[in-house]
């Protein structure tokens, strides 16, 4: 059996603004011609730069995730949707906050260990396209995006869907901020079951760790989308 490919240090930000019926979250459609994840809808993210473990920073609590994470995060905000948070030279981190960690299946060939956080877009921002990893953004509320996305119109992975569904009960963008989160490592874990194609989440009783998440654990491929199950 061959080993599992090596993983890559991502982060990615969940980018909130408040909406005239709750919080909205910003999305953006990823070019065809890119390698991971192409005409996917995701929210700005990247992998962790070299430069990232030495940069200043205001604010961040490192005892949950790593440095470089939180600075990639901004860092990747900044270049693909021109948003930037910062304090003089250094990435402001206060306001910005850890959502989850998630980890690529072992049978993927190119496998990340990512860490989520979410922030508000500061007064007076207005995030844009970089035309090249993305062509298209918008901003939706939570559940608008859950039902395009169920409608075939928002295609989007199991990680940004159940982000997405995480975020259905807040009422504003500092609800969402302020909520209690555990972040335990989730590495999803694929299975085929009856001719469908199965994402099981920790929690499930199929999936090997002990560490559960909160439910739904089970989203299924069908009709070109990905659907929460149970």
């Amino acid at each position: 059996m061959n080993e599992p490919a090596a993983l890559r240090p991502a982060a990615t930000i969940v980018l909130l603004r408040e909406g005239n019926r709750g919080p909205e979250v910003w999305l953006m459609e990823r070019a065809r011609s890119v390698g991971f994840m192409p005409s996917a809808w995701v929210f700005p993210g990247g992998r962790v730069d070299p430069a990232d473990h030495d940069a200043p920073t205001v604010g961040g609590d490192f005892a949950v995730a790593p440095a470089e994470f939180w600075v990639a995060a901004l860092r990747e905000l900044s270049e693909e949707a021109g948003v930037v948070l910062r304090d003089g030279p250094a990435w402001d981190l206060r306001g910005v906050r850890v959502w989850a960690r998630w980890i690529t299946p072992e049978v993927e060939p190119r496998r990340f260990d990512t860490w989520f956080f979410a922030a508000r877009l500061p007064e007076g921002a207005t995030p844009v396209v970089d035309g090249q990893e993305a062509t298209r953004g918008g901003w939706y509320r939570p559940a608008d995006a859950v039902a395009f996305a169920q409608a075939g119109e928002l295609p989007v992975a199991p990680p940004t869907l159940r982000t997405l569904q995480e975020l259905l009960p807040h009422p504003s963008v500092g609800a969402v901020l302020a909520a209690p989160r555990r972040t335990p490592p989730i590495m999803p874990k694929f299975q085929q079951s009856g001719g469908a194609t199965f994402v099981l989440l920790p929690g499930d009783p199929d999936h090997p760790s002990p560490d559960a998440v909160e439910p739904p654990w089970r989203y299924e491929f069908a009709a070109g989308r990905w659907w929460a199950r149970g």
